[in-house]
């Protein structure tokens, strides 16, 4: 499980924002919790569809990798490796929009036939 926390002051927060209000609002949407993250209380959240993931995926996490407004547990590799095929969670925190990210590989794959890229 990986996480991304975009924080009040982040440039992105108005768009974060706008996202978890557009799950608020859509009826059909279902709710979801998560246990603690860093040992904060339980939240209450939404399961993004896969129809809505572009929505998350548009956010382009990875130009905030080095922000002190953005706090996650993921390198530069998973943020770019968000996709439509990744599940995602949102949340709304006291400090900002929290996503979960289910999905993401670890490591790169193996290319070529030796393992590696021969170029």
């Amino acid at each position: 499980m990986h996480y991304a926390l975009v924080t009040e002051h982040s440039r992105k927060s108005r768009a974060a924002k706008n996202v978890f209000d557009f799950m608020r609002t859509k009826s059909e949407i279902q709710q979801t919790t998560i246990d603690a993250i860093d040992e904060g209380p339980a939240l209450s959240g939404f399961h993004v569809p896969v129809v809505d993931r572009a929505r998350v995926v548009s956010l382009r996490f990875h130009d905030e990798h080095l922000s002190p407004y953005f706090k996650t547990n993921m390198n530069l590799f998973h943020l770019l490796m968000i996709d439509e095929e990744t599940d995602v969670s949102v949340f709304k925190t006291e400090d900002g929009v929290l996503f979960v990210f289910e999905g993401i590989p670890e490591n790169p794959l193996r290319a070529g036939q030796s393992g590696h890229d021969m170029r």
